[in-house]
């Protein structure tokens, strides 16, 4: 025998009825016995309840609701059951909307609502539900019967949530049993006393009715139908990668559902509970999905975490003191002030000095929750032993439940990291010694990234969600999107991150996408947008978003966006960025975006800004991690200039082989960008700085490359014109290292607390002496490498170079999110 339950989402029409009587047709001709119960039709009992009070306050509209209610029931008369059972089922039908009526009619006149009353008008939803869908099943071929679950289940006489008299009622149901044969119809929700007046048995009442008949009948499973594949790992409102857990236990389902899970209600648990009868959630809309198993224990659990809930709206209240260290009561105290108001408690943590006590109540609470325990302590705060109660509003709490957290090491160190690491401060902890539930209380505002961020760590962690915005889908950015087109899939399978665009912004437009932007329509997408760009907004929106493991991706080339680097580091959001100007500006802002990332946990990440993809920042910080001392940086960081001076080693002029790294593309539109040598000073003053030394751009000598009327010429044109008076001086340089069996190059050095940037002679010995092409090339020199320089060789140059580089910063930031 099984017992089913069906609830209102589940026979919200006359269509959803139908789907649940093929249903049941298919066990009953598969010979599976079982008995069903009901809720009423979706919403009757809440227009029950508004009919009711309309009738009380003599508003005379309550009869026209009334007859929509009828309308209702007389329509799912007319659909489900066959014609040769439609004229007796009207009248069953009928005579309860007629009986219905008149109460409320009488409700109306003497302007009385008892909760007596109440409950036996609540009671007509699920005398009318059972009775159609009765009738409806026989008409189907199955034989059954309505059965009022009035008369078998007796409970005390507290109106809207009867307390259950087991005995009696278990003995009743399984005397009726006994004498009926059919299959059963039973009202959900409601019972009677000993007298025989109407209750219900409150919140989760008609998963209570089937809890309760499948105890006290012994059934083999009680399976409860609703609008959801089971209990899920979190609300998918809020959680859109939650999934349907196979098996939960009895205790982590109570755990769940008292912190906000909708689908099954603690108590209606309990008789199934004691019987060790397991609850089966299963879907409606998708009857073939196995559901969720709830049972004593859950014997192969893939997760030592079940779920995570929330009590999404609930004020903090903080009570502190010296005058509350070691004195005996002041907890008893707290809860007899608030108990007299029967204000519940949802949470509790004290610090272990017993200096402070804070606890949560929901917000319609909190103010009166604070007079009650001033009033109490009145004296005590008249003495300055006990401060002023603290009321914070706007609170949400999380739990996180499952009961093989106690045999997991490490699981609340993965909660506080994961939370941390994307900005959120947790105000309030409590952890019951079972370790069944972690409980953490934070600022409303940051329920759903948290949510998110733990469900992430807790069970996605073999694939990590990253949410990127990018600025500036130029040259590089839109080598960045191409790529991550490209590496999507191995990223997902080698690195476990899943990487997702949620917003974009060029010069005139800006878009986003909570759930992923289409990267092969993103061109498209800005362009059609109607957000006009605004920096400003852009960072308000990345805020409003708020999603987990946020990360910007800066591929401007200007300083619009660097000067709100700190409003955005502040707002939790990690940064990458090939752009150099916020790490060249002043030392002081070097030091203080670094101080930033680090207070709020995020990271700041800039690989790409000296040679592009190859590993030369993260090496140097590598270096300095191990405690290594840096004594001297030598580089070429520039592609053009490193084509220019290798490109000497074959060809005389300089101004022809300027010319040529101009027509491929190595240089900038006016080369005089690239022959300034400005570009590689910022470079290598980032290495220094890198190396924990204060350094400004003004410390670094630069040697001219090219004469003052080429670098002042009013064209591109007169620059090639004026070059060439410098390829004479340029080749005597060549010539005179060649007689010395070396070969130039333009280095840029830092030593002993100088940096310099100047045409060097090198020899075969020297590790540059056999760069080609455009190569970069990097030698640290330190206290451990100070025979053999460590030397980093490769492309350093090229917008897909780079943006492979940009990649390499985001799974770095992804490793470090845990």
């Amino acid at each position: 025998m099984r017992i089913l339950k069906f609830g209102g989402s589940s026979i919200g029409t006359p269509e959803r009825i139908s789907n649940v009587l093929e249903l049941l047709k298919k066990r009953f001709d598969e010979g599976i016995e079982f008995c069903v119960v009901f809720s009423a039709f979706q919403e009757i009992t809440d227009s029950l309840i508004y009919i009711s009070n309309k009738a009380l306050s003599r508003d005379d509209s309550y009869k026209e609701e009334l007859s929509k209610l009828k309308k209702i029931h007389n329509n799912a008369v007319s659909y489900l059951i066959s014609k040769n059972l439609q004229e007796s089922s009207s009248k069953k039908v009928s005579e309860l909307l007629n009986e219905l009526e008149e109460i409320l009619h009488g409700v109306y006149l003497v302007k009385e609502l008892t909760p007596r009353t109440l409950d036996y008008v609540m009671s007509f939803g699920e005398r009318l539900s059972c009775t159609i869908i009765s009738n409806a099943m026989n008409s189907r071929g199955m034989e059954s019967e309505f059965m009022d679950s009035r008369l078998v289940v007796k409970t005390d006489d507290s109106f809207g949530a009867a307390k259950v008299n087991f005995s009696v009622t278990n003995k009743n149901i399984q005397d009726y049993f006994s004498r009926h044969n059919k299959i059963q119809v039973i009202t959900g929700f409601i019972g009677s006393t000993d007298k025989n007046e109407t209750v219900t048995l409150g919140r989760g009442g008609s998963d209570y009715t089937a809890s309760i008949f499948g105890a006290a009948l012994d059934t083999e499973e009680i399976e409860i139908w609703t609008d959801v594949d089971g209990i899920l790992t979190a609300d998918p409102r809020k959680v859109h990668d939650a999934f349907p857990l196979n098996t939960v236990t009895y205790e982590e389902a109570m755990e769940m559902s008292h912190f906000g899970a909708k689908v099954i209600h603690p108590p209606t648990m309990k008789p199934a509970l004691n019987k060790k009868i397991p609850i089966r959630i299963k879907n409606t809309f998708n009857p073939s999905f196995e559901g969720t198993v709830i049972t004593e224990k859950d014997q192969c659990g893939i997760f030592s975490v079940k779920g995570i809930s929330s009590i999404d709206n609930i004020t903090l209240l903080r009570i502190t003191g010296s005058g509350m260290v070691g004195v005996v009561g002041i907890a008893s105290r707290i809860f007899g002030a608030l108990a007299k108001e029967k204000i519940n408690v949802i949470l509790i943590t004290q610090a272990s000095s017993e200096h402070s006590v804070c606890l949560s109540v929901l917000p319609q609470a909190g103010m009166l929750s604070k007079k009650l325990i001033e009033e109490e302590f009145k004296w005590e705060i008249r003495d300055g032993m006990i401060d002023e109660v603290i009321v914070e509003p706007d609170m949400s709490i999380i739990a996180v439940v499952g009961e093989n957290m106690r045999h997991t090491p490490g699981i609340s160190g993965r909660v506080f990291q994961s939370l941390g690491r994307n900005g959120i401060n947790i105000i309030a902890i409590a952890q019951g010694s079972s370790e069944l539930n972690i409980s953490l209380v934070i600022k409303k505002d940051h329920l759903k990234k948290a949510l998110n961020v733990l469900h992430n760590s807790l069970f996605l962690s073999k694939q990590k969600t990253l949410n990127l915005f990018l600025i500036g889908p130029g040259l590089v950015g839109s080598a960045f999107l191409k790529l991550i087109i490209e590496r999507s899939n191995y990223v997902a399978e080698h690195v476990h991150a899943k990487i997702k665009i949620v917003g974009l912004m060029n010069r005139k437009n800006m878009f986003f996408d909570e759930s992923g932007i289409d990267l092969k329509n993103w061109k498209d997408l800005l362009l059609n947008s109607k957000m006009e760009s605004s920096i400003e907004k852009f960072i308000l929106q990345m805020q409003k978003m708020n999603l987990p493991n946020s990360i910007l991706v800066d591929c401007t080339a200007n300083d619009s966006v660097v000067k709100h680097y700190r409003q955005i580091l502040n707002s939790s959001i990690s940064i990458v960025t090939p752009n150099k100007i916020a790490n060249t500006q002043s030392y002081e802002q070097f030091v203080s975006l670094r101080e930033t990332s680090a207070k709020r946990n995020v990271q700041f990440r800039y690989g790409t800004n000296v040679g592009s993809a190859l590993p030369f920042i993260n090496t140097l910080k590598d270096i300095i991690s191990n405690g290594d001392e840096i004594i001297k940086i030598e580089g070429i960081f520039s592609g053009t200039l490193s084509f220019i001076f290798n490109s000497l080693k074959e060809k005389d002029s300089f101004s022809e082989i300027v010319k040529t790294a101009q027509e491929r593309g190595y240089t900038e539109p006016d080369p005089r960008d690239d022959l300034k040598g400005l570009d590689m000073a910022r470079k290598l003053l980032i290495l220094i700085r890198e190396s924990g030394i204060p350094f400004e751009l003004k410390d670094i000598e630069i040697e001219k490359l090219i004469s003052a009327e080429a670098e002042n010429a009013e064209t591109i044109e007169e620059f090639f014109d004026k070059l060439k008076t410098d390829d004479k001086r340029i080749l005597e340089l060549k010539e005179k290292a060649a007689a010395n069996e070396c070969v130039i190059s333009y280095i840029a050095k830092y030593e002993n607390g100088k940096a310099v940037l100047s045409i060097q002679e090198i020899d075969k010995r020297h590790p540059f002496f056999n760069l080609t092409n455009s190569e970069n090339i990097v030698a640290f020199t330190t206290k451990n490498y100070w025979k053999n320089s460590l030397t980093i060789r490769g492309q350093g140059a090229g917008a897909d170079f780079t943006a492979v580089g940009i990649l390499s910063d985001i799974l770095r930031i992804s490793n470090y999110l845990g």
